[in-house]
């Protein structure tokens, strides 16, 4: 293997590959980056078994050949390296990079077995816009579940129905739906991405524009985005019912500035004991929406909003970190509250947008 490129291009294809390596691998392989260089491309390769992603970019190739290298040492190399081009060269076992200023000697691990991403059959798909399914992804990720105990909750549900897709998650303490427009038409069945592998879809996407068609079967799922390919396996599993314990009326809302109750939580942190408790009440009376926080061992604070309100007085806790968490989702200027008084969820909107929804259960105390 013989090889010149860009330096700019190949740290950017290595800094994405090593995302996908397994840091703590039982199999040493998982821990290298597979690059093969044949007709006019490197293509580098990367896999943890849950999640994979393939990268393709031009390149001069003087010998054909194949090479595997630890992710770490390689991506540690190129983001201190010097100068606009670089020349790989396999001689032996280790692989020589050359660059204007600087050279190195990586030793290779054995490729022979490295996996072999598999490529979901065409014949059930979607197509959406990046941006689309990039916002989808971000609106719900964070409500993802990190503990095992329930698989089906550390992932990201996806199905699509009457052109739309819709994304869910909860951690069964607070839950978020985003639906946006699908650019195909037809239903899709639930898929349930964890939520790692979807956080890494999304850091992708986020970097292009257009549109992507998305392959999936019974347990992966798979797409092109631009030069790279990835892909994910799917959980088993069965999503939780969720759309029976949203409530369809309430009898208290209030519509507040985002600004204003984003700042407010920001700020209250700072004074939330350990639980990150944060009281909140809407004052019909006095048309306000109240938010506290104390900690003995550092003081309290208490933050008026002002609001347009209808229907009864209410007072709840909740965990004032999963408040703020609601609002980056939500682009518009206002915020709407929505309770059933206390002990029930509250259910948090972007006031000219209802294509997002957030439910947060109060705390007990």
């Amino acid at each position: 293997m013989k090889f010149d490129c860009g330096i700019e291009q190949l740290l950017t294809a290595v800094s994405l590959a090593n995302r996908f390596v397994e840091r703590r691998a039982n199999l040493p392989v998982l821990s290298s980056i597979f690059i093969a260089a044949e007709g006019g491309h490197l293509t580098l390769r990367a896999t943890n078994l849950e999640c994979g992603v393939e990268v393709s970019l031009p390149a001069k190739i003087n010998k054909d050949g194949v090479v595997s290298v630890p992710g770490g040492i390689l991506a540690g190399f190129l983001s201190n390296a010097r100068g606009k081009s670089i020349t790989g060269e396999l001689v032996g076992g280790v692989l020589k990079l050359q660059t204007e200023r600087v050279s190195a000697s990586i030793k290779t691990t054995p490729h022979e077995d490295f996996p072999i991403l598999p490529h979901v059959s065409a014949s059930s798909s979607f197509t959406i816009k990046t941006a689309d399914i990039a916002r989808a992804i971000r609106s719900v990720a964070y409500c993802a579940s990190t503990s095992a105990i329930k698989p089906e909750l550390q992932s990201i549900l996806l199905y699509a129905e009457a052109g739309k897709l819709i994304t869910a998650a909860t951690d069964s303490f607070r839950l978020a739906e985003k639906t946006v427009p699908l650019r195909s038409s037809g239903s899709v069945p639930q898929l349930l991405l964890p939520a790692r592998n979807a956080t890494e879809l999304y850091r992708i996407l986020e970097t292009t524009t257009g549109e992507i068609e998305i392959y999936y079967n019974e347990h992966q799922i798979s797409t092109h985005i631009g030069a790279v390919y990835y892909t994910s396996r799917l959980l088993d599993g069965a999503f939780p019912n969720y759309r029976q314990i949203v409530p369809k009326s309430f009898s208290t809302e209030a519509v507040v500035l985002r600004e204003d109750m984003a700042q407010a939580l920001k700020s209250l942190s700072i004074f939330a004991d350990k639980s990150s408790q944060v009281s909140l009440s809407i004052d019909s009376s006095n048309k306000t929406v109240v938010l506290s926080s104390r900690n003995p061992d550092v003081g309290e604070q208490v933050s008026t909003l002002r609001a347009t309100l209808s229907g009864e007085a209410v007072a709840m806790n909740f965990n004032g970190r999963y408040l703020a968490d609601s609002l980056q989702a939500i682009t518009g200027e206002s915020v709407r509250l929505h309770s059933n008084g206390p002990g029930k969820p509250l259910l948090v909107k972007d006031a000219s947008d209802d294509s997002f929804f957030y439910l947060a259960m109060p705390m007990n105390r």
